[in-house]
């Protein structure tokens, strides 16, 4: 076996170049550029060590995965954001790397990581550079392998998001940083597009309307919008007004129960879940039915660019919770495990109430704090608590799980663009002191300010609201008991017997009604289901014994 076998797949999009002493693979959204410049930066290199490769990477803008093999080395690569991950594994004969962990695993027998499952079961996705598979490792933000002979390799990083750093940045000028940046990523995105059709998924947030105004703003009108769920959901109602006012052609599709149904248990979605289950992050389902749809409607074209708000109100300071006011202060790296990991834990892996117990807590704490361990804090250990809270879902949940969403559109051929994940963008709010990102002020502030395309006013302020509206009468008058009973119970009552009706994507459908209401388990919502779907296509079999879509199983 060589130093290096590599195993693409053939649906993520993997291009191969093979010139002079050099095989290199790459997935990017500028490859053509990027491979000039690397081959070029590679037959002038004198020497090549982690100080070529690092600045050899800085110099590549966009997302991309890059893997280049000598006879005698290799190196792979993510970007800052691992928008397109590699998995890799050591064995006796050298080192097998592959976009997904899954085929590694059925490759090359793997002993499964029993903590890693338990995080992937409460959260729907692994922790810093696990998989599900003990000996199979995942690629973080923002690294860099380089492998030799022996079996050798080192691990190094050519980013590292840090928003743990302290800040005394001002507000005036933070704003005006904060407009000069959001001007410049669009800026990049019109180039990238280079006139083709921008398809926007549109929804009521601020991250997608952005990019939609932000278009508008600077004369881009080869756009497009659309939107999905349960008719009348108001999602789609704000999508469609908004899309008006820019004068952006719309279009919506509808999911309701019986067309859920229908795709969640047919064997287009298997191959699609397939094809995604990385075996490191449940595969992100939103687009899967609206693409396909969307591609035989004729509404989306294969030179389309899809540009979706990912991952905008976590980066602008969305996720960070409001008692992070009383962390406002710098403490010992070792010690922040004990004020994050509540609200944390809370948050990210409650998918299933039954797996809530104090003998699990404590095993991904522990999982967690070893990540904490491993973040290299140069000089200072003191760090800002909120900081090493977004740094771990940056490099678990969002970079796993949010980033997952990407791999429809590369199921279905379609290229993207993730303009609010653009390593400058990233940099910037990781400046951004906590006070200003707190509740996304400074994000809302300056997007008002701005008020692009003229749909950022009062009259753009959309309230949620349940759909369809006989079920939210229903919803209605079922909760009046609970003003007694309590708003736990009510939360309960409420995920496992009106939920299923109420999801905009229809997503609990990939188990029949009669089989939720029956489960004892206390799943939070549907992606508690198809994380389960997800374990049983990777590990052939899931931690409930249920039999989940039984097509192809």
């Amino acid at each position: 076996m060589n130093l290096v076998k590599f195993i693409p797949s053939k649906s993520h999009n993997w291009i191969n170049y093979n010139i002079k002493n050099f095989n290199i693979w790459i997935t990017s959204d500028n490859e053509i550029k990027i491979i000039k410049n690397i081959i070029e930066s590679l037959n002038k290199a004198k020497l090549i060590d982690h100080h070529f490769i690092k600045n050899l990477l800085n110099n590549i803008n966009g997302h991309f995965r890059l893997l280049v093999i000598h006879k005698d080395w290799a190196f792979s690569a993510v970007d800052v954001c691992r928008s397109y991950p590699i998995f890799w594994k050591e064995t006796e004969k050298g080192f097998i790397l592959s976009n997904q962990a899954k085929t590694i695993a059925d490759n090359h027998e793997s002993k499964i990581n029993s903590n890693q499952r338990l995080s992937f079961q409460m959260s729907g996705y692994t922790i810093g550079d696990s998989t599900l598979w003990s000996e199979i490792k995942n690629m973080n933000c923002g690294e860099f392998i380089i492998f030799k002979k022996n079996n050798m390799h080192v691990n190094y990083k050519h980013f590292t998001y840090k928003p743990w750093i302290k800040n005394e940045l001002k507000h005036k000028k933070l704003k005006s940083m904060l407009k000069i940046k959001i001007s410049e990523i669009l800026k990049n995105l019109i180039k990238q597009a280079n006139g083709r059709t921008i398809a926007i998924p549109l929804s009521a947030g601020l991250d997608s309307r952005l990019i939609a105004s932000g278009l508008k703003q600077m004369g881009y009108i080869n756009v497009k919008c659309f939107s999905y769920g349960l008719k009348n959901n108001f999602e789609s109602k704000a999508s469609k007004r908004i899309s008006e006012a820019l004068g952006f052609k719309w279009q919506f599709v509808e999911i309701n129960i019986n067309s859920a149904e229908k795709y969640y248990r047919s064997k287009e979605y298997s191959n699609f879940f397939y094809s995604c289950n990385d075996g490191c992050a449940t595969p992100g389902i939103q687009d899967a039915y609206v693409t396909k749809y969307l591609i035989d409607s004729g509404f989306l074209k294969k030179d389309d660019l899809i540009v979706n708000g990912n991952s905008g109100d976590f980066i602008s300071g969305g996720h960070i919770p409001n008692i992070a006011n009383d962390w406002d202060k710098e403490i010992n790296k070792i010690e922040v495990i004990d004020i994050i990991f509540k609200e944390h834990y809370a948050k990210h892996y409650s998918l299933w109430r039954k797996l809530l117990n104090n003998s699990n807590k404590i095993i991904i704490k522990n999982e967690i704090k070893k990540q904490i361990s491993n973040i290299a804090i140069k000089d200072d250990k003191k760090v800002m608590p909120h900081g090493i809270l977004e740094s771990i879902e940056y490099e678990n949940r969002q970079a796993k799980y949010v980033i997952n969403f990407q791999r429809v559109y590369d199921y279905y051929k379609l290229k993207w663009a993730l303009p609010l994940w653009d390593k400058s963008f990233i940099e910037f709010w990781a400046k951004v002191p906590l006070k200003y990102k707190i509740k996304q002020n400074l994000y809302k502030e300056v997007l008002k300010e701005l008020n692009m395309g003229g749909v950022w006013t009062k009259d753009y302020n959309f309230k949620y609201k349940i759909s369809p509206y006989w079920i939210s009468i229903i919803r209605s008058i079922l909760k009046v008991p609970f003003i007694i009973l309590g708003k736990n119970r009510w939360h309960n009552f409420d995920n496992k017997f009106i939920s299923y009706w109420t999801d905009i994507l229809g997503g609990q459908c990939i188990m029949p009604y009669s089989a939720i209401i029956k489960n004892k388990n206390g799943p939070r919502h549907f992606v508690a289901w198809h994380t389960l779907y997800a374990e049983q296509k990777a590990l052939k079999n899931n931690w409930q014994n249920l039999k989940i879509n039984k097509l192809n199983e």
